[in-house]
Order: C-alpha cells, then sequence, then structure tokens
C-alpha cells in the first residue's frame, strides 16, 4: 500500500502538512490523537492528562503491552476499514509518526517520510497561544525537559518501544521548515516539496 509519514516535534505544523495531504485524495491517520485518547483514559483525574511527559508514559506502558507497533497496526486498520467500506483514497498518511517502527516500515513501504522543523520558540509560542483541554501552562525549560523523553530513549525502557524522534528525524526523506506565522505561504512549501504524491 501507499503510505507517508508524517514528523516534528509538538506545534511544528505536521498536522498541517497532513491536512493537506488529506485535500488531496489521503487517508490521514494521527498516531497523535489515538495517543491522546489512550493517555486521557489512564491520566484521567490528572489536570493534565496529555501533557507531553503523561503522553510518553502511556506509549512506553501501551507498546510495552501490546506491542512497539500497537499505534502504526490502529492505523492501518482505519485504512483498511475505509477501503472495506468501498472509500478510495490514494494511500495512507500516518502523522505524528515518533517511532522507529514506525520509520522503519513507512520506507520499508516505499514511502515518503517527512519531517517539519520549527524552532523551540516558535513551537512554544504556539502552544501557549493553543493549549489543547488536557494541557497546562507551562514555560519554554519545562516544555523542552518533557520533549526530551522522546527525542532519545530513557535509561530503564526498553529501547524498542521508546519513542526516538532523534532516529526518525535522521530516517525523513524530506524536510520542511515552518518558522513563520504565513499559512498560505506554508502550504506552497508543502505543495514544492510533495508535488509528487500529490
Amino acid at each position: 500500500m501507499k503510505i507517508i509519514g508524517v514528523s516534528g516535534k509538538d506545534r511544528s505544523g505536521k498536522d498541517l502538512v497532513a491536512e493537506l495531504l488529506i485535500e488531496h485524495g489521503w487517508f490521514g491517520f494521527s498516531l497523535g490523537d489515538a495517543l491522546r485518547q489512550h493517555a486521557m483514559q489512564r491520566h484521567k483525574g490528572e489536570p493534565d492528562p496529555i501533557s507531553v511527559k503523561n503522553m510518553t508514559e502511556t506509549s512506553n506502558w501501551l507498546r510495552s503491552k501490546y506491542g512497539a507497533d500497537v499505534l502504526l497496526k490502529e492505523s492501518i486498520a482505519a485504512f483498511e476499514q475505509a477501503a472495506k467500506n468501498g472509500e478510495q483514497y490514494k494511500g495512507l498518511v500516518a502523522y505524528s509518526v515518533r517511532a522507529p517502527i514506525e520509520a522503519d516500515f513507512i520506507l520499508g513501504q516505499g514511502g515518503d517520510l517527512i519531517w517539519v522543523e520549527s524552532s523551540d520558540q516558535v513551537r512554544y509560542e504556539r502552544k501557549i497561544a493553543n493549549l489543547r483541554t488536557g494541557e497546562s501552562h507551562i514555560d519554554i525549560k519545562e516544555m523542552l525537559e518533557q520533549e526530551s523523553l522522546q527525542t532519545s530513549p530513557q535509561a530503564g525502557i526498553p529501547k524498542h518501544v521508546q519513542m526516538d524522534l532523534g532516529y526518525v528525524k535522521s530516517k525523513s526523506s524530506i524536510v520542511i521548515e515552518n518558522n513563520g506565522n504565513d499559512l498560505s505561504s506554508f502550504k506552497d512549501e508543502v505543495i514544492k516539496a510533495l508535488g509528487h504524491v500529490l
């Protein structure tokens, strides 16, 4: 099957890239939204169930219990169900790719792995301006400390079940910069970079 992966750190603009692909006939599945649903259940009752810290803990637990590819399997199952329902798409775009097993599968299928790059300051400003329900206001230092849990494997937890954004970034076949606030210009950059699949 045709598959594209989209990755990047929180508030980098990866969802916007995925939305553009969806508009051009791709079936979209957010691995991040799927993980958030699990985190909302696992950390319900806490003031910040979908903080990066809680999302990371949920991901490690989920992948340890059900396999490192659990979210990838959810995305493929959703895509296959849509096909069974008679819906037609160019392929699957899985976004919020964060685990090596996800990156390796996408590339192994001959797909593109897209990394969206934004500066830490820009991402922080976007985060604070658009807090999701289940997130708390934190400073940039705490944001970066929490994100470090996803950037490289942590000690004491099996490496294969952890998120590793450093690995995903290193494997990406396309990198798109997104440090501005001009949505139209960013879309033009995405179209330019992804014209071969749109």
